[in-house]
């Protein structure tokens, strides 16, 4: 697959929008204090509430959501390794300890606000860790004195593509995207892909652009990603994008094969001149092999 960026950052950008956040909280938390909500129910977390040090982390998103007489805070911890850790459920409730004691100072009377947890995580490996702290804590004193601290997983490689397809939308189409194991059939899937954003407004398609070139290391200019309106024009700039990635990819191989011919005929005793006019390798790129 094509060398990517850090999921994290392309998704710490995609997530800014309280549009695309609604979307991901809506469709892909099935729980009944999230059903209903409105797009300006939702607003980012930003500086001035909690520690730059929370904030900062790549890894994090917070959301305060608005209910009916309350509010609650979503933390997202973005979990974008290739293995499952096992630590996880102890860093998620840290992290959530800490934007505790922010909301505690800030706080002058009543109960805190709950914080919901989410993980959301794409390796490709099964996901295989607890849900719940306490089934990493030994059992040897009464159950009441273990912490019990779940988060909601929401793990990409167990989410079926009939779901994806059914639940639509940009996030959706995202996670299709990511499920995708080669460059070929990254490309097989781009028409899905676009048919699964059909519905949404030009700003959206705007931000699911900026999210491939990111996330691809695409080399598309800002500028003309900036004026996408239509779908057309985001299927005409993924394909451009899956060009110069299995573009590539195909460089690297001839790349790899040269560097391979040149061992071999550095093992044959082949003079390092004649190894680089025949690979086309530098000298100094054959004395480093």
């Amino acid at each position: 697959m094509a060398e990517r960026k850090p999921w994290d950052s392309a998704y710490k950008f995609l997530f800014s929008s309280k549009q695309v956040f609604h979307q991901f909280l809506t469709r892909f938390v099935e729980e009944d204090f999230v059903q209903g909500l409105a797009v300006d129910d939702v607003e980012l977390v930003d500086k001035s509430f909690v520690s730059e040090e929370l904030l900062d982390r790549e890894s994090d998103i917070i959301y305060k959501v608005t209910l009916p007489g309350r509010e609650v805070y979503v933390y997202v911890l973005l979990e974008f390794q290739s293995t499952p850790d096992k630590t996880i459920p102890v860093r998620m409730l840290l992290y959530i300890l800490q934007l505790y004691d922010q909301l505690f100072r800030s706080s002058t009377k009543g109960l805190l606000p709950a914080v919901f947890p989410v993980l959301l995580y794409n390796g490709s490996l099964p996901w295989t860790v607890p849900f719940n702290i306490s089934e990493l804590i030994a059992p040897e004193i009464p159950q009441k004195y273990i912490p019990s601290f779940a988060y909601y997983p929401i793990i990409e490689r167990d989410i079926p593509p009939e779901k994806l397809e059914r639940i639509k939308g940009l996030v959706a189409a995202i996670i299709y995207l990511e499920q995708q194991e080669d460059d070929a059939a990254l490309r097989r899937t781009i028409d899905k892909a676009i048919s699964m954003i059909a519905e949404e407004k030009p700003e959206q398609l705007r931000q699911f652009s900026h999210w491939i070139n990111r996330m691809f290391r695409g080399s598309l200019e800002n500028r003309d990603i900036d004026k996408v309106n239509q779908l057309t024009e985001v299927k005409t700039m993924l394909t451009e994008v899956v060009d110069r990635i299995e573009q590539q990819g195909e460089q690297r191989g001839m790349e790899q094969k040269a560097r391979e011919d040149a061992r071999k005929m550095l093992e044959r005793g082949f003079p390092i001149a004649d190894i680089s006019e025949i690979t086309g390798l530098s000298e100094q790129e054959i004395k480093k092999l």
